[in-house]
């Protein structure tokens, strides 16, 4: 068998192998797969020959609202806050699933939102599990495997070939990023300090609140958005010791989400500014 025809059949299987034993809300739910052989004549030096031609297609859930990556947005438009912020909260309840929740837990390794996938509800499902793997303890390893997508790899893996828990993590912080301030919201963290871009993209929702009808911020969405901030930064940390767990990452959320009526909102600031606490 050609080697490039064996890597697509074990990327088939080993894709269709993980998806099958998963289960979870924000999981894309696999629901069967086609696998066809067709003969075809082809030219084949000079001479036409019969050859095989194999077709194969994994067949999930209609997902009705396309890829998290249609949907990303600047802060001035696109999804209001409370949408992005289910996104947000699904895709890590989904890879805490991954990390936490199985006997033996498994990395995704291509996190970007392309595999991130929206239904009827906006609620989110990884899928493209065919670079995952499965692991039997929690140690940093090396590979020569090709992973990932770039702009979405840890610096320890474009490195040093470096592979743990925590390259989901750097690759969940991007997409956190792009999720509340747009594509190019990552490509500003490296233009400015930690705290001015906290302060750039609050600053950019309460312009947006102030000048589009109907657009709200609750007190307790604004230190949400806060909150969501700091954790995606601290997420593409260069070490990855500095990133947090999958773990911490669904309890911090979900104190944003407890005693709402405690959080600050909008607060005047010098200079005729405002912020987002």
């Amino acid at each position: 068998m050609p080697q490039r025809l064996e890597f697509e059949e074990e990327e088939f299987r080993k894709e269709f192998e993980n998806l099958r034993r998963l289960n979870h809300p924000n999981i894309v739910e696999l629901l069967g797969y086609c696998y066809e052989t067709r003969h075809e004549f082809v030219e084949y030096e000079g001479k036409f020959v019969v050859a095989d031609e194999i077709y194969r297609a994994l067949c999930f859930e209609f997902m009705h609202n396309g890829s998290l990556q249609e949907h990303l947005d600047d802060e001035f438009h696109g999804l209001d806050w409370q949408t992005r912020y289910k996104i947000i909260k699904g895709t890590c309840e989904g890879l805490k699933y991954l990390h936490e929740g199985l006997e033996s837990p498994m990395y995704h390794l291509d996190l970007k939102p392309e595999n991130i996938l929206l239904n009827m509800d906006m609620a989110p499902k990884l899928a493209d599990f065919g670079l995952s793997k499965l692991v039997y303890d929690d140690q940093t390893r090396a590979t020569l495997r090709p992973l990932g997508t770039i702009g979405y790899c840890p610096p320890e893996f474009i490195e040093q070939n470096y592979v743990s828990n925590k390259f989901d993590i750097f690759s969940l912080g991007i997409v956190m990023i792009k999720i509340i301030a747009g594509s190019e919201g990552y490509r500003k963290t490296a233009e400015m300090p930690s705290q001015e871009f906290i302060y750039h993209v609050q600053e950019n929702w309460r312009k947006r609140v102030q000048v589009i009808p109907g657009c709200t911020l609750q007190k307790h969405e604004c230190h949400q958005m806060k909150r969501c901030i700091e954790i995606a930064l601290e997420c593409v940390s260069a070490d990855r010791k500095q990133r947090p767990n999958i773990g911490d990452i669904t309890s911090r959320l979900n104190e944003t989400e407890n005693n709402t009526e405690n959080w600050p909102g909008l607060l005047p600031l010098k200079r005729r500014a405002y912020t987002l606490l």
